[in-house]
């Protein structure tokens, strides 16, 4: 008996292996593309914060509760939001505006950067000297519109009251720019017509550290010194994971637009309501959410463990939760 007992741990053993599932929790979304697209969202103290399409700006609790934050809007997009420390939210928007906001003395400043007034702050980085980095392009880029690039980055080292012009190209548009902070220098995603290249800011001059492909690459991150992911592909097609020595495609999950990690699991976000999990044995599975229209996904975030937020185009709110499931195989599988 007992030795039939420990043949049965051992199956036991050999073939159960846990399985993750995604359950999706729609917390909100509209009825058409028109409606405002939330468009970043990040941690600010106890809450997470979301900018959005419109000049949006929200305040979200971990229970999925949404109040609005008042601040100077003139109902222009917000496309990203950034913590330059503990005490200080940046939010970069459309047609050359960036607002500062204080958490202490809850004041707000916006600047306006000359010459710029056409222009989109489609992201912004913060250095370790918080120096401030935004990058764009034409803003008719970021309405779908068609125009020639205009791709530029700025810096501003004395919070955003001088600006210096550290990139320029006609033909370019600079989707993403990232700090490293394994090697504290500034990256770059420069997508001209049919291909994007990762560029580095060295020595005063920007230096290709890699070419990408020919697909958009929207966002970028860094897993050390010369490690990197970066995550593309084309909206209503492929999505593709590009990183230092390999690349994922995923034919049903569009352009993936982000990604977030901890310690168990990886989020990727696409378009159509698409969700990549990938765990930390580099399995992978595609989720996909059944949206009132085929909203894009642009950003996520973790809230614990096994919980995110992700939010979207169409007042796209979701609530994600992973779980483990037993599931048993053979052993030859």
């Amino acid at each position: 008996m007992k030795i039939f007992l420990l043949l049965i741990i051992i199956l036991f053993s050999l073939t159960h292996t846990k399985a993750q599932n995604i359950s999706v929790d729609i917390l909100q979304q509209g009825n058409s593309f028109a409606d405002s697209s939330y468009y970043d969202i990040i941690k600010v103290e106890n809450k997470y914060w979301i900018g959005g399409k419109y000049g949006i700006l929200k305040s979200l609790d971990a229970d999925g509760r949404i109040e609005n934050i008042s601040y100077p809007s003139e109902g222009l997009d917000i496309y990203k939001l950034e913590n330059l420390d503990d005490e200080t939210v940046l939010a970069s928007g459309d047609k050359g505006t960036l607002y500062i906001h204080s958490l202490k003395t809850k004041t707000w400043k916006c600047i306006k950067v000359k010459n710029y007034e056409n222009a989109c702050f489609y992201n912004l980085a913060v250095d370790s000297q918080k120096n401030i980095y935004l990058s764009g392009g034409n803003s008719k880029i970021a309405h779908s519109g068609k125009s020639i690039p205009n791709g530029f980055v700025l810096v501003s080292s004395d919070m955003g009251n001088t600006w210096r012009q550290i990139y320029r190209n006609t033909f370019n548009m600079v989707w993403c720019v990232k700090n490293n902070p394994y090697d504290n220098k500034i990256y770059a995603l420069m997508y001209s017509p049919n291909r994007t290249n990762l560029m580095v800011y060295e020595n005063k001059q920007w230096v290709k550290k890699q070419k990408l492909g020919n697909s958009i690459y929207h966002e970028v991150q860094f897993e050390g010194e010369n490690q990197f992911v970066a995550t593309g592909g084309w909206i209503g097609k492929k999505g593709r994971i590009h990183s230092t020595n390999h690349k994922k495609v995923f034919n049903d999950a569009g352009l993936l637009w982000s990604r977030i990690k901890n310690e168990k699991y990886t989020l990727f976000t696409g378009c159509n309501g698409n969700i990549v999990l990938e765990t930390s044995n580099h399995k992978t599975m595609v989720h996909h959410t059944d949206l009132n229209k085929p909203f894009s996904l642009y950003e996520a975030i973790f809230i614990d463990q096994s919980t995110a937020f992700a939010i979207g185009s169409g007042r796209t709110l979701l609530k994600i939760s992973i779980t483990e499931n037993p599931k048993f195989q053979a052993k030859n599988n």
